[in-house]
């Protein structure tokens, strides 16, 4: 299966988020990853229910909203109706979360499960066969500029492993710390969907970072 970009817009320019939307499609980028955090799990405040509402007039791409939250339940219940095409759900801040991934999928919404680079294998792989995608993350939430964690590639490569094995449909996402320099080895470990924020943004060229990125990509 291709490998697919998505852009993190906690990268962009907050100003302009719709002009950047529109650059990283012009430049081939087709999802496009939204952070919703409460100041309680992490320690910022991000983005919210309106932005997501006002992204989806302005854009057929791919919404993924990613609740990194307390108090799960409540604010899932109000992206349910935000126009979100997958909504990921932070493991670590919630309960039942079973059943949250259930009622995203009632919806007929992409079901997502992101998990920090110290929660186990054995704790991701139940969620194998319940989650649309697995997202893994490469850093600790809610803290910038942290380096990718290498540990997490054993986990990438034995996830993709056992999901291949099972014959499962599953796709897994790899979040944070990813840049043109480590992209590739991400992928080769196992990685469908690479999320990278500053790696699109960041610079002058938004189409110049992709077309870098897919070069790294798909280089011999």
């Amino acid at each position: 299966m291709e490998k697919e970009l998505c852009a993190s817009l906690l990268a962009a320019n907050h100003a302009h988020i719709g002009r950047s939307l529109k650059a990283a499609e012009e430049a081939g980028i087709k999802r496009f990853h939204i952070d919703v955090t409460d100041g309680h799990y992490t320690k910022e405040l991000t983005f919210g229910l309106h932005l997501v509402k006002d992204l989806r007039k302005e854009t057929k791409s791919v919404l993924d909203v990613h609740l990194a939250v307390f108090n799960m339940p409540a604010i899932l219940d109000t992206f349910l109706e935000s126009g979100a095409d997958q909504i990921t759900i932070q493991y670590e801040s919630c309960d039942l979360p079973q059943r949250l991934l259930g009622l995203i999928q009632k919806h007929r919404i992409i079901s997502a499960m992101s998990f920090i680079p110290a929660t186990g294998l054995d704790r991701i792989e139940y969620f194998f066969d319940e989650a649309d995608i697995i997202s893994i993350l490469g850093v600790d939430p809610g803290i910038g500029g942290q380096a990718f964690v290498s540990k997490v590639l054993n986990k990438i490569e034995k996830a993709a492993s056992a999901i291949a094995k099972r014959g499962l449909k599953t796709r897994i996402a790899v979040d944070g710390g990813l840049h043109r320099e480590n992209c590739r080895l991400i992928a080769d470990a196992g990685a469908d969907i690479l999320i990278l924020g500053s790696g699109i943004f960041a610079g002058p060229s938004i189409a110049g970072n992709i077309q870098s990125l897919k070069s790294a990509l798909t280089a011999p």
